[in-house]
């Protein structure tokens, strides 16, 4: 809502509102659609708004909630787009989440790409995503919020602290701050602003691949460029949160003689090493 208000205070008018219920908070979700539909009207902007069964979805694609209700949510943004023949996406994410999402990357062992967090403009699909407030801290946009008297509602969950995200904001965030203050905020972001760039470099070097991996080509790779190629192939192939552990299972069959010939992967997905060939399938497939 505070990023709808700035959007508006900058003079943009040509914009549509989406809302994706994930049915996941019963009626409380249903409250919030019905505010961001009074919202709508009374801004006189378009509202698109859906309702997802993303649990249902979850547990037939194996995916963590969290990470189905992402895709669920994407795919909605992306079809609302080509209705509203529009090719950006503004998204709310701010410098407290950026933060969050540095250090859940570092504790779940991801390299430079996760480390460097969010990008304020990047693209998934058709669609340009920009993320206008990310230099923006939570506190600075409740000051906004209470200085504009704008109307809003908090998700209960986020205080759920069974969600690793949640125990980052409300438990390891807190004690980072009592050790080393509120200065530790800009270095975190100092040093997403330092990797994303030395991450843009490392990316202009990897090949693009296709549906196969040659064990050959793979094998004459430099290590970091190797591991990307890699991580790269997993991601198009949409492969779910691919990370070094999925990367080292496919890594483990250029071993003809010690190692596997088929890995399990994230997703009902597995990679198999056929005539010098790496490939990915699926259990369903």
């Amino acid at each position: 809502m505070a990023l709808l208000s700035a959007l508006r205070d900058l003079g943009l008018r040509n914009l549509a509102i989406c809302h994706l219920d994930h049915s996941l908070r019963g009626r409380e979700s249903r409250a919030d659609a019905r505010f961001v539909a009074r919202a709508a009207t009374a801004l006189g902007l378009g509202l698109e708004s859906a309702r997802a069964r993303t649990s249902d979805y979850a547990s037939k694609a194996a995916k963590s909630v969290e990470l189905a209700a992402r895709d669920l949510r994407y795919a909605f943004f992306e079809q609302c787009a080509a209705r509203q023949k529009c090719s950006r996406l503004i998204l709310a994410h701010h410098a407290d989440d950026q933060i969050e999402t540095c250090l859940h990357h570092f504790l779940r062992g991801s390299g430079a790409a996760g480390l460097a967090g969010m990008r304020p403009v990047s693209r998934r699909g058709k669609l340009e995503v920009i993320r206008p407030l990310l230099g923006v801290t939570r506190d600075e946009i409740n000051t906004y919020i209470a200085e504009n008297r704008i109307a809003f509602r908090e998700d209960a969950t986020n205080t759920d602290t069974t969600h690793t995200r949640n125990r980052i904001r409300h438990s390891v965030i807190p004690a980072i701050r009592e050790a080393y203050g509120n200065t530790f905020h800009n270095a975190i972001l100092r040093a997403s602003e330092i990797l994303r760039m030395e991450d843009d470099w490392i990316e202009a070097h990897v090949p693009e691949v296709s549906r196969e991996l040659a064990c050959a080509d793979l094998r004459a790779m430099a290590p970091a460029i190797l591991h990307r190629t890699v991580l790269r192939w997993l991601r198009q192939n949409h492969v779910p949160e691919p990370g070094l552990l999925e990367t080292r299972r496919v890594l483990s069959l250029l071993d003809v003689e010690n190692g596997p010939a088929k890995v399990s992967l994230p997703g009902n997905f597995h990679a198999r090493r056929r005539e010098g060939l790496i490939f990915l399938g699926s259990e369903t497939s």
